[in-house]
């Protein structure tokens, strides 16, 4: 069997073995007691890691894209009036999403390495009548990070919700959602929790569940619809009997409760430090060899995804399959600058080691 190469990729990432032998087991049943415990450790460990005390997890099938839909679908009606912050590629996407559900979107979109600013949005939200605030806490394509901090008390003096795209931020960033009023906090497990792809993780604050409980429309889908998943989610807390909406991917579940429990082991706020230091070493590294970052300025790096321009007169593609053969995966580009960047995913269980053996292999492939 051949050696299995290092994933360096903005997600999925490496999982421990830990993580891997809980998603081995055998299925439990979803009303087993057993598993039951299992999901009320999740949820108590879902809230340490998005910073949401009193905050309201829900669990479905899916990835970050099913997040984002079913928060649209849920919190949105078709005569709000929503502002969208897009700092890139997933920004659009998340517009594409809105645009589904609501009539009424205005977008401000930064240059690629740019990101709107706080004025900018508040200048917005002053002039029109908009109730929701959507935007990416890390923008995965440019790894260009949000004032989500700031962004979230603009709206909350608005008096709009905040919708939060945070797949690339939650385990790899500061998240304290309570403490910054954001209302719905979306992710995925895929990426900084360092769990395998295939779960949908939200968390509604008090002003997200007020308004689920006060739609006037029906929410346009079944599946999407968070008001069933909310009852389902609270009957776990409850103790059971579990009042099921659809079978949950019950080994994914086991395999999230050991990952979030491998975080909360190493301490929340040391992980974003370590986060924070191999982030700043990637950089360094790219920088050293001759690369330019994508962000145009410091304070807009993320922990969690480095995207960089590719060498002049050379495809970020090939430099990719360049690093590839020496058994280091990294991704390059999204969307338009596909063949511009590389990108680069240092998240979960990722070391300084794994930074040094990444940037051994930049260096010979560009030397190349």
């Amino acid at each position: 069997m051949s050696k299995q190469p290092l994933m360096m990729v903005p997600g999925p990432v490496c999982c421990s073995s830990s993580v891997l032998q809980a998603l081995a087991n055998q299925p439990l049943h979803p009303m087993d007691p057993q598993y039951v415990e299992v999901f009320q450790r999740v949820f108590k460990g879902m809230r340490k890691v998005f910073g949401a005390p009193n905050g309201q997890p829900v669990l479905l099938n899916g990835g970050g894209l099913l997040a984002l839909e079913s928060a649209c679908a849920s919190l949105l009606e078709p005569n709000d009036e929503v502002l969208v912050v897009d700092n890139g590629f997933f920004g659009k996407m998340f517009t594409q999403i809105i645009k589904c559900h609501v009539r009424h979107v205005t977008v401000l979109t930064a240059p690629l390495g740019e990101r709107v600013t706080t004025e900018k949005v508040e200048e917005k939200l002053g002039k029109g009548r908009f109730r929701v605030l959507a935007f990416s806490h890390v923008e995965t394509s440019s790894s260009v990070k949000a004032q989500i901090k700031e962004l979230a008390a603009t709206a909350q003096a608005h008096g709009a919700l905040t919708i939060v795209d945070g797949v690339s931020a939650v385990g790899g960033e500061t998240v304290e959602q309570e403490a910054w009023g954001v209302d719905l906090y979306c992710a995925s497990t895929q990426k900084a929790l360092a769990a395998p792809p295939g779960l949908t993780l939200l968390m509604l604050g008090p002003q997200a569940l007020e308004a689920l409980e006060n739609r006037k429309t029906p929410v346009n889908g079944f599946y999407l619809d968070l008001r069933k998943w909310v009852d389902s989610m609270r009957s776990y807390e409850e103790g059971g009997p579990p009042r099921l909406v659809s079978t949950p991917s019950t080994n994914l579940v086991m395999a999230l409760a050991t990952a979030l429990n491998d975080i909360t082991t190493e301490g929340i706020s040391n992980r974003v430090q370590r986060h924070r230091k191999i982030a700043e070493a990637m950089r360094s590294g790219l920088v050293a060899h001759g690369l330019a970052l994508v962000p145009k300025h410091s304070s807009f790096f993320a922990n969690t995804v480095t995207a960089a321009y590719a060498p002049e007169r050379t495809q970020a593609t090939h430099l990719v399959k360049q690093i590839a053969q020496q058994g280091v995966l990294i991704a390059p580009g999204i969307g338009e600058y596909r063949n511009q960047l590389v990108r680069i995913g240092h998240m979960g269980g990722v070391t300084m080691e794994d930074v040094k053996t990444t940037l051994s292999a930049v260096g010979q492939a560009i030397n190349r």
